[in-house]
C-alpha cells in the first residue's frame, strides 16, 4: 500500500467515513471495541469481496448485515486500527467462536490473523482472515454469529467483539 491509500485510509478515520457503532449492536451485524487506542472492529457481511474495498481510491461503505435466508452467503470482516509495532511490524492474534441455534465451535485459538507493517496511527487495517459461511435450506431459525477477542501481541491489549445475526426464513 503506498503512501496515498495510507492518507486516504487515515482521513477515513478521521472523518469518521466508515458507519461503525462506538459500542456493541449485536442485532446490527457490527461491534467496535477499543482497549487504550487499540481498536477492533467485526461486521458480518454478504460481500465477499469486502476486503477489495480497502484497496479501492473510493471510501469504503462497510455495513453489518442481520438476516441471511437460506441458500445467502456471507462472510465475518475483523479490522483493527492502532496496533502497537515492534521492528516496524504489527501482529494480532485471534480467537474465534461460531455460534447458531444448534451451539457453538471454535474456529481459531490464538491464531495469527495479521501479521505485517505497520501503516501508522489511525489506519484502519483488514485481517487476513477469510471466514466465509453459507446457509443451507433446512437451517434452523434462530440467531447465529461469532465471538471474537482479538489481541494486540506487542501491547497486550484486546477487545471482544461479539456480532451476530438471524437466520432461516423471515417471519
Amino acid at each position: 500500500m503506498g503512501p496515498a491509500m495510507c492518507r486516504f485510509l487515515l482521513v477515513l478515520v478521521l472523518a469518521g467515513g466508515l458507519a461503525l457503532p462506538s459500542s456493541a449492536q449485536p442485532d446490527n451485524g457490527m461491534d467496535k471495541q477499543s482497549d487504550g487506542q487499540f481498536t477492533g472492529l467485526a461486521f458480518i457481511t454478504d460481500d465477499a469481496k469486502w476486503y477489495e474495498l480497502f484497496d479501492r481510491p473510493e471510501t469504503p461503505q462497510l455495513s453489518g448485515k442481520s438476516h441471511f435466508g437460506p441458500n445467502e452467503k456471507g462472510a465475518l470482516a475483523l479490522i483493527f486500527s492502532n496496533a502497537e509495532a515492534k521492528n516496524g511490524e504489527v501482529e494480532i492474534r485471534c480467537d474465534i467462536q461460531a455460534f447458531d441455534p444448534e451451539g457453538s465451535r471454535e474456529i481459531a485459538d490464538n491464531d495469527v490473523c495479521y501479521k505485517g507493517p505497520f501503516r501508522g496511527p489511525n489506519i484502519l487495517i483488514p485481517t487476513l482472515l477469510d471466514l466465509r459461511f453459507g446457509m443451507g435450506p433446512d437451517e434452523p431459525n434462530g440467531t447465529s454469529g461469532f465471538s471474537v477477542t482479538m489481541r494486540d501481541v506487542h501491547s497486550g491489549r484486546e477487545v471482544d467483539l461479539e456480532v451476530s445475526f438471524t437466520q432461516g426464513e423471515k417471519p
